[in-house]
């Protein structure tokens, strides 16, 4: 490499073309990694945060590596100029000048590779940060993930509690219809028997009045007959009345049964009651009907 091309490389137009190369190609990539974080989640925009910051990084560290490669090649070059200018004497002010301006270069270099260090610096904890975020994120996202499988093994055994509970409650709900069947079977039950009881006492009490009525019916009968002259016919059959079992009644059986139907009815005793212990055909005109007795024929 000539002096000229060692004096255009050197020349601070070019540094901070160069310079404003690698800035302008930093910002670029700056934006599109911007641009990527806001398309996608944040931890893939972490991820490809991390990876340009890994490749600014190294890249930097080339540039810087390069830098310094060209600083020793550029002192070993101006060791050379340095022999060339003691070699010629008449480039000399040309050379010092050229020297010197490579040697503010070279300190302006230096001071830049420092702060591309720094900065290089600062992006390493700027990457350690993210990193760190990371992490937490990572974390927070397994804790939820943790606490929503936990939420998923509540809810089944929630919905397995209540699927048992239902079952339950559909056995409590046959258990009640049938103790309240079996309760309505025994009130119905109770209810019949306290009615039983009711006519029972009524029927007891119709036969504990019905005889000395009868008795008394059956002796003013007699008194009438023997007033009348006529003998008793209490056996004589009635031509009139009968039984069930179409048998007739003798008047006696007509003035027990006549006598108990009156204290039944009188004291409301249910007609079924009535009909069993009054077996007559014809009950209903029983009491109305004109009694016709028939004459026994001499033996």
């Amino acid at each position: 490499m000539g002096p000229e091309e060692l004096a255009i490389i050197m020349s601070p137009q070019f540094i901070n073309a160069t310079f404003r190369a690698g800035e302008d190609w930093y910002h670029s990539m700056v934006a599109r990694n911007q641009e990527a974080r806001r398309r996608n989640d944040f931890e893939n925009a972490n991820a490809e945060l991390v990876r340009v910051n890994h490749l600014l990084i190294s890249r930097a560290q080339e540039q810087n590596l390069r830098w310094k490669r060209y600083a020793e090649t550029l002192d070993q070059r101006i060791e050379v100029l340095v022999r060339q200018v003691n070699a010629r004497g008449e480039f000399g002010e040309r050379v010092a000048g050229e020297l010197d301006v490579a040697s503010r270069n070279l300190e302006a270099m230096t001071t830049l590779c420092s702060q591309k260090d720094a900065s290089i610096s600062h992006e390493r904890q700027k990457l350690a940060a993210l990193h760190a975020e990371n992490e937490k994120l990572r974390a927070a996202l397994s804790a939820a993930e943790s606490d929503r499988q936990r939420l998923h093994e509540d809810n089944a055994a929630f919905l397995s509690a209540a699927d048992h509970f239902e079952q339950k409650c559909k056995g409590l709900k046959s258990d009640l219809a049938r103790s309240q069947q079996a309760l309505h079977e025994e009130e119905a039950e109770h209810l019949n028997l306290s009615h039983d009881l009711r006519d029972a006492r009524l029927v007891n009490e119709a036969l504990s009045s019905a005889p000395l009525l009868a008795l008394s019916l059956m002796e003013q009968t007699r008194a009438l007959w023997a007033a009348q002259g006529k003998p008793s016919m209490m056996e004589n059959s009635l031509a009139s009345h009968y039984r069930v079992d179409g048998h007739p009644l003798t008047v006696r059986e007509y003035l027990w049964f006549a006598t108990l139907m009156r204290e039944m009815t009188a004291h409301n005793v249910p007609d079924h009651l009535v009909s069993a212990h009054c077996p007559v055909a014809q009950r209903g005109d029983f009491l109305t009907r004109p009694v016709t007795i028939q004459e026994k024929r001499p033996d």
